[in-house]
């Protein structure tokens, strides 16, 4: 499928990475569909028929539909998704509260699968449908270093493992329709959600580990991206975007 004549979903656009992957896609003059449930801010691009953004709640699936048939005719293929959409979210699975142990916060718990896992679902599975229908495209969603299991972080490492093996399941089942599934497991990036979650001290440390020395970019992102897109024999797999840290 021709590149210029296909359209680019991201999901997560008004985020820390979903707005950079929004800016980029749009300035190499793609065709970009930028969906997340507060509004998204670009001041480089107004709304045209080849940019376009839209409020959705990505966990409701009848939303997603609707938003996504009203916003991109039948007819017009979608050839990306990138399922940006994501909360970091740092809580141990029992905290000490004076002499008691109170267990993880279930509301939290839910908020952070439904966050980061059930969005690429309700996307991947909703836009899949579209690409089977026009000829085929590509998924990327985002995994996490943390999907192998990070202390304190129980279920931001569960939603992340759980997009892995969705991404696998996806590979497998829609590869025969020529969409290929792939996840980008980024490590820490040089993005204000990164800063946020984890104090400059500790980022630090983790340079210092890193075999590379360095956090990641938006460059090495939107180049993961890119591979992840154009190369048409792989699928199923989980990019590691962590400059060496999982060695």
């Amino acid at each position: 499928m021709p590149i210029e004549t296909s359209w680019v979903v991201v999901t997560g656009a008004a985020g820390a990475l979903g707005m950079p992957i929004v800016q980029r896609m749009a300035a190499q003059g793609r065709k970009v569909l930028a969906l997340d449930r507060v509004a998204v801010a670009s001041d480089e691009f107004a709304q045209s028929e080849t940019f376009l953004s839209r409020r959705v709640d990505l966990t409701d699936a009848a939303a997603f539909e609707e938003t996504l048939t009203d916003s991109i005719p039948k007819r017009e293929p979608i050839g990306l998704l990138v399922c940006a959409a994501g909360l970091i979210w740092n809580e141990p699975v029992l905290t000490l509260k004076g002499r008691t142990l109170a267990a993880h916060d279930m509301e939290s718990w839910q908020n952070v699968i439904n966050a980061n896992l059930t969005t690429a679902f309700v996307a991947g599975s909703h836009v899949a449908a579209r690409m089977a229908r026009t000829g085929g495209g590509a998924i990327v969603n985002f995994s996490s270093i943390a999907a192998a299991g990070n202390a304190g972080q129980p279920a931001y490492s569960a939603a992340k493992a759980g997009i892995e093996g969705l991404s696998k399941a996806m590979a497998q089942e829609l590869g025969p329709l020529g969409i290929r599934v792939n996840a980008i497991a980024p490590g820490f990036m040089d993005v204000a959600t990164t800063r946020d979650a984890v104090s400059d001290d500790r980022l630090q440390e983790y340079k210092r580990r890193t075999p590379l020395r360095q956090l990641g970019t938006l460059d090495d992102l939107m180049t993961a991206i890119d591979t992840l897109e154009h190369s048409t024999f792989v699928t199923g797999t989980v990019m590691h975007l962590d400059g060496g840290l999982r060695l």
